[in-house]
């Protein structure tokens, strides 16, 4: 990719940039578990991967710190644009990834020693949140770190949606956050910046996806919106969910008698 962008970064509106492909925003600061993920960068072994960086929120901060820093997003304007942001001299520690997570990327085992996944896992399809959470122990260095934060059903913006996902709780399904049809449940303006479903991860969902690939916990928190976010995202406290886990080191084979 040249330096110079094809295509101009959007505007800032509210503290968030919209994407340009209709996957919802960026906020122009890092955000809690997102400000982790840099400092950790700087300090981990190997590469770090920023899995749907969009404008470079994270992957600049991380490369300014030292860290040499995979950069993937689905859409490549994105990544021009990310690029064009950083200093000449960081340039070297940038690679860029067109792809969405899971099928159209893929790494070698044991390779990063941190991956975040900021506002990215909930846009991706139930049937596939599975394997891209294998996929992401599978990349991780022994004892690296996965950075998550994603939206909840508690996010103001899908309020709407609240009682459904209380009745789908209560039905024991398996995906109770999941809006197939985002249009019926949130207002007209903020549904145009995002596409057609969502995924809203819960704690009880985000916990077995993490026992389910044998990442183990350290952190996981509900995080209020912030002052700076907009009142109709807004509504009780929790409306995103962050965490921090770690893959274990796998244990040794047992010497035979």
């Amino acid at each position: 990719m040249s330096k110079k962008p094809i295509i101009k970064q959007p505007d800032i509106k509210d503290n968030f940039i919209a994407t340009l492909n209709k996957m919802g925003y960026m906020f122009i600061e890092p955000e809690n578990f997102m400000q982790s993920f840099i400092d950790f960068s700087a300090q981990c072994s190997g590469p770090v991967l920023d899995i749907g960086a969009a404008y470079g929120v994270a992957t600049i901060p991380a490369l300014e710190k030292g860290a040499y820093v995979v950069a993937n997003d689905m859409d490549e304007h994105h990544l021009e644009i990310l690029q064009s942001k950083v200093a000449t001299p960081l340039l070297s520690h940038l690679e860029l990834k067109v792809g969405r997570m899971p099928s159209d990327i893929n790494f070698p085992e044991n390779h990063f020693g941190a991956i975040l996944a900021s506002r990215i896992l909930n846009f991706i399809e139930p049937g596939l949140l599975k394997e891209s959470f294998s996929l992401i122990h599978k990349w991780l260095k022994p004892e690296g770190k996965f950075f998550y934060l994603g939206a909840t059903p508690f996010m103001g913006t899908f309020r709407r949606f609240l009682p459904q996902y209380e009745e789908n709780r209560k039905n024991n399904k398996e995906w109770p956050g999941f809006i197939e049809n985002i249009a019926a449940y949130v207002p007209e303006g903020r549904n145009q910046d995002l596409p057609q479903f969502i995924n809203l991860i819960d704690e009880d969902i985000l916990r077995k996806l993490m026992e389910g690939v044998n990442l183990t916990i350290e952190k996981m928190d509900y995080i209020p919106a912030e002052e700076a976010h907009p009142e109709d995202m807004k509504l009780d406290g929790r409306e995103h969910l962050g965490i921090i886990a770690i893959k274990p080191q796998p244990f040794p084979l047992e010497e035979s008698a």
